[in-house]
Protein backbone atom coordinates (compact mmCIF):
# COMPACT_ATOMS: atom_id res chain seq x y z
CA UNK A 1 0.00 0.00 0.00
CA UNK A 2 1.53 3.49 -0.83
CA UNK A 3 2.89 5.78 2.41
CA UNK A 4 0.31 8.42 1.07
CA UNK A 5 -2.52 5.53 1.34
CA UNK A 6 -1.13 4.73 4.51
CA UNK A 7 -1.11 8.58 6.14
CA UNK A 8 -4.66 8.94 5.16
CA UNK A 9 -5.47 6.11 6.50
CA UNK A 10 -3.81 7.07 10.26
CA UNK A 11 -5.33 10.59 10.07
CA UNK A 12 -8.88 9.23 9.63
CA UNK A 13 -8.46 6.76 11.87
CA UNK A 14 -7.41 9.53 15.14
CA UNK A 15 -9.98 11.83 13.59
CA UNK A 16 -12.81 9.03 14.58
CA UNK A 17 -10.79 8.65 17.34
CA UNK A 18 -11.70 11.39 18.75
CA UNK A 19 -14.69 12.10 17.68
CA UNK A 20 -15.68 8.93 19.51
CA UNK A 21 -14.13 10.28 22.79
CA UNK A 22 -15.37 13.62 22.29
CA UNK A 23 -19.16 12.43 22.11
CA UNK A 24 -18.25 9.92 24.81
CA UNK A 25 -17.48 12.58 27.18
CA UNK A 26 -19.25 15.92 26.30
CA UNK A 27 -21.96 15.93 29.38
CA UNK A 28 -22.57 17.48 32.51
CA UNK A 29 -23.53 15.77 36.10
CA UNK A 30 -27.00 16.83 37.42
CA UNK A 31 -27.31 17.32 40.94
CA UNK A 32 -30.29 14.65 41.92
CA UNK A 33 -30.86 16.36 45.23
CA UNK A 34 -32.24 19.35 43.01
CA UNK A 35 -33.55 17.89 40.04
CA UNK A 36 -37.07 18.30 39.53
CA UNK A 37 -37.90 14.93 38.71
CA UNK A 38 -35.88 13.27 42.15
CA UNK A 39 -38.81 11.90 43.46
CA UNK A 40 -39.59 9.72 39.88
CA UNK A 41 -36.05 8.77 39.26
CA UNK A 42 -36.03 7.29 42.84
CA UNK A 43 -39.54 5.61 42.43
CA UNK A 44 -39.19 4.16 39.21
CA UNK A 45 -35.18 3.14 39.10
CA UNK A 46 -36.83 0.04 41.50
CA UNK A 47 -38.78 -0.82 38.77
CA UNK A 48 -37.92 -4.51 37.05
CA UNK A 49 -38.66 -2.66 33.95
CA UNK A 50 -38.68 1.50 34.03
CA UNK A 51 -39.56 1.64 30.30
CA UNK A 52 -42.95 3.07 28.94
CA UNK A 53 -43.83 3.72 25.30
CA UNK A 54 -46.43 4.59 22.37
CA UNK A 55 -46.76 3.92 19.10
CA UNK A 56 -48.88 6.08 16.80
CA UNK A 57 -49.00 7.08 12.88
CA UNK A 58 -47.46 9.84 11.28
CA UNK A 59 -49.11 11.41 8.38
CA UNK A 60 -45.89 10.75 6.33
CA UNK A 61 -46.18 13.26 3.30
CA UNK A 62 -42.36 13.83 3.17
CA UNK A 63 -42.18 10.63 1.17
CA UNK A 64 -43.62 12.32 -1.93
CA UNK A 65 -40.25 14.75 -1.10
CA UNK A 66 -37.48 12.37 -1.04
CA UNK A 67 -38.29 10.39 -4.11
CA UNK A 68 -38.58 13.89 -5.92
CA UNK A 69 -35.46 14.33 -4.71
CA UNK A 70 -33.86 11.36 -4.73
CA UNK A 71 -33.15 10.96 -1.29
CA UNK A 72 -32.61 8.27 0.81
CA UNK A 73 -36.24 7.69 2.93
CA UNK A 74 -34.07 5.95 5.59
CA UNK A 75 -31.62 8.85 5.88
CA UNK A 76 -34.43 11.52 5.85
CA UNK A 77 -36.19 9.92 9.04
CA UNK A 78 -33.15 9.44 10.61
CA UNK A 79 -31.84 12.85 10.15
CA UNK A 80 -35.54 14.00 11.38
CA UNK A 81 -36.23 12.20 14.25
CA UNK A 82 -32.32 13.41 15.47
CA UNK A 83 -33.09 16.71 15.26
CA UNK A 84 -36.38 16.34 17.03
CA UNK A 85 -34.62 14.02 19.79
CA UNK A 86 -31.65 16.71 20.28
CA UNK A 87 -34.21 19.55 21.02
CA UNK A 88 -35.43 17.53 24.16
CA UNK A 89 -33.19 17.32 26.94
CA UNK A 90 -35.10 14.60 28.34
CA UNK A 91 -33.87 12.40 25.44
CA UNK A 92 -30.25 13.21 26.57
CA UNK A 93 -30.40 12.08 29.95
CA UNK A 94 -28.74 9.16 30.97
CA UNK A 95 -28.28 6.87 33.94
CA UNK A 96 -24.88 5.81 35.06
CA UNK A 97 -24.83 4.07 38.10
CA UNK A 98 -25.92 6.08 40.54
CA UNK A 99 -25.11 9.27 38.88
CA UNK A 100 -27.48 11.20 36.54
CA UNK A 101 -26.32 13.07 33.58
CA UNK A 102 -26.95 14.94 30.64
CA UNK A 103 -25.34 14.53 27.13
CA UNK A 104 -24.88 17.76 24.97
CA UNK A 105 -25.67 15.53 22.09
CA UNK A 106 -27.15 12.20 21.45
CA UNK A 107 -26.26 10.33 17.75
CA UNK A 108 -27.86 7.20 16.59
CA UNK A 109 -27.22 3.43 16.68
CA UNK A 110 -29.69 1.92 14.02
CA UNK A 111 -29.96 -1.75 12.80
CA UNK A 112 -29.03 -1.73 8.97
CA UNK A 113 -30.27 -4.80 6.61
CA UNK A 114 -27.45 -6.37 5.02
CA UNK A 115 -27.44 -7.76 1.19
CA UNK A 116 -27.91 -11.19 2.98
CA UNK A 117 -30.82 -10.77 4.57
CA UNK A 118 -29.42 -10.13 8.21
CA UNK A 119 -28.64 -7.10 9.71
CA UNK A 120 -25.53 -5.01 11.49
CA UNK A 121 -25.78 -2.42 13.81
CA UNK A 122 -24.45 0.89 12.79
CA UNK A 123 -23.43 4.45 14.34
CA UNK A 124 -24.53 7.54 12.98
CA UNK A 125 -22.78 10.79 14.49
CA UNK A 126 -25.41 13.65 14.91
CA UNK A 127 -25.32 16.18 12.30
CA UNK A 128 -27.71 19.67 12.12
CA UNK A 129 -27.50 19.89 8.20
CA UNK A 130 -28.69 16.73 5.83
CA UNK A 131 -26.53 15.89 3.45
CA UNK A 132 -25.10 12.43 1.66
CA UNK A 133 -23.19 11.53 5.46
CA UNK A 134 -26.20 8.87 6.46
CA UNK A 135 -26.27 7.39 3.01
CA UNK A 136 -22.46 6.87 3.09
CA UNK A 137 -21.90 5.63 6.17
CA UNK A 138 -24.94 2.99 5.38
CA UNK A 139 -22.60 1.66 2.73
CA UNK A 140 -19.58 1.19 5.38
CA UNK A 141 -21.51 -0.63 8.00
CA UNK A 142 -20.63 -3.98 6.89
CA UNK A 143 -16.79 -2.64 8.62
CA UNK A 144 -18.01 -0.13 11.07
CA UNK A 145 -18.14 -0.23 14.40
CA UNK A 146 -21.82 -0.39 16.03
CA UNK A 147 -20.00 1.36 19.62
CA UNK A 148 -23.30 -0.36 20.98
CA UNK A 149 -21.44 0.69 24.55
CA UNK A 150 -21.96 4.36 23.87
CA UNK A 151 -24.89 5.77 26.34
CA UNK A 152 -24.83 8.82 24.10
CA UNK A 153 -27.40 7.49 21.58
CA UNK A 154 -30.90 6.46 20.92
CA UNK A 155 -31.16 2.62 19.60
CA UNK A 156 -33.33 3.01 16.21
CA UNK A 157 -34.39 -0.45 14.26
CA UNK A 158 -36.33 0.23 10.79
CA UNK A 159 -39.63 -2.27 10.61
CA UNK A 160 -40.23 -2.06 6.71
CA UNK A 161 -42.04 -5.75 6.31
CA UNK A 162 -44.93 -4.85 9.19
CA UNK A 163 -47.69 -1.57 9.96
CA UNK A 164 -47.11 -1.91 13.81
CA UNK A 165 -49.64 -0.91 16.57
CA UNK A 166 -47.65 -1.88 18.98
CA UNK A 167 -43.97 -3.77 19.80
CA UNK A 168 -42.14 -5.02 22.55
CA UNK A 169 -37.91 -4.31 23.38
CA UNK A 170 -35.47 -6.75 24.47
CA UNK A 171 -33.66 -5.75 27.68
CA UNK A 172 -30.17 -6.73 29.23
CA UNK A 173 -31.51 -6.42 33.40
CA UNK A 174 -27.89 -6.38 34.52
CA UNK A 175 -26.92 -2.96 32.71
CA UNK A 176 -27.73 0.55 33.41
CA UNK A 177 -29.51 1.07 30.71
CA UNK A 178 -31.62 4.77 29.93
CA UNK A 179 -31.54 4.38 26.29
CA UNK A 180 -34.41 5.32 24.81
CA UNK A 181 -35.41 3.30 21.83
CA UNK A 182 -37.25 4.59 18.31
CA UNK A 183 -38.75 2.06 15.62
CA UNK A 184 -39.80 2.86 11.90
CA UNK A 185 -42.67 0.58 10.76
CA UNK A 186 -43.94 -0.25 7.32
CA UNK A 187 -45.28 2.69 5.62
CA UNK A 188 -48.75 2.74 3.83
CA UNK A 189 -50.02 4.52 1.43
CA UNK A 190 -54.29 5.08 0.85
CA UNK A 191 -56.28 7.76 -0.58
CA UNK A 192 -53.43 9.89 -1.59
CA UNK A 193 -51.80 9.82 1.76
CA UNK A 194 -48.99 7.80 3.14
CA UNK A 195 -49.10 6.69 6.95
CA UNK A 196 -46.24 5.62 9.04
CA UNK A 197 -46.12 3.88 12.51
CA UNK A 198 -43.28 5.00 14.62
CA UNK A 199 -42.97 3.80 18.31
CA UNK A 200 -40.61 5.39 21.17
CA UNK A 201 -39.82 3.76 24.45
CA UNK A 202 -38.04 5.74 27.19
CA UNK A 203 -36.54 5.18 30.60
CA UNK A 204 -39.84 6.73 33.22
CA UNK A 205 -37.36 8.63 35.52
CA UNK A 206 -36.38 11.09 33.22
CA UNK A 207 -39.45 11.36 31.03
CA UNK A 208 -43.08 11.26 30.35
CA UNK A 209 -45.62 10.82 27.97
CA UNK A 210 -45.96 14.73 27.90
CA UNK A 211 -42.30 14.70 26.62
CA UNK A 212 -43.11 11.62 24.12
CA UNK A 213 -45.60 13.93 22.72
CA UNK A 214 -43.41 16.70 22.31
CA UNK A 215 -41.10 14.52 19.89
CA UNK A 216 -44.20 13.27 18.04
CA UNK A 217 -45.77 16.38 17.25
CA UNK A 218 -42.33 18.27 16.25
CA UNK A 219 -41.68 15.73 14.43
CA UNK A 220 -44.70 15.40 12.52
CA UNK A 221 -43.91 19.33 11.86
CA UNK A 222 -40.49 18.14 10.47
CA UNK A 223 -42.16 15.98 7.90
CA UNK A 224 -44.75 18.50 7.50
CA UNK A 225 -42.49 20.66 5.88
CA UNK A 226 -39.67 19.12 4.07
CA UNK A 227 -38.06 21.82 2.03
CA UNK A 228 -37.36 23.43 5.31
CA UNK A 229 -36.51 20.57 7.28
CA UNK A 230 -33.83 19.44 4.42
CA UNK A 231 -32.74 22.92 2.14
CA UNK A 232 -33.31 25.20 5.20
Amino acid sequence: MPRKWLLAALLTYLHLKSRTETAMSSFRSIDVEKWERKEQLHFFSNYDTPFFGFTTELDDSILKYTRSKRYSFFAVGLFASQRQVNLIPQFRYRIKGAELVEYLEISAGSTVLKTNQMFTFCHFDYFQVFHGQVKDRVALCSTASARLDDPAQVHYSVIPWIHSSALSHLYNYRTDDSISKIVFGEYSETDDRTRMPVSVEAHHSSMDGSHLGVYFEGLQHSINYPETLLEG
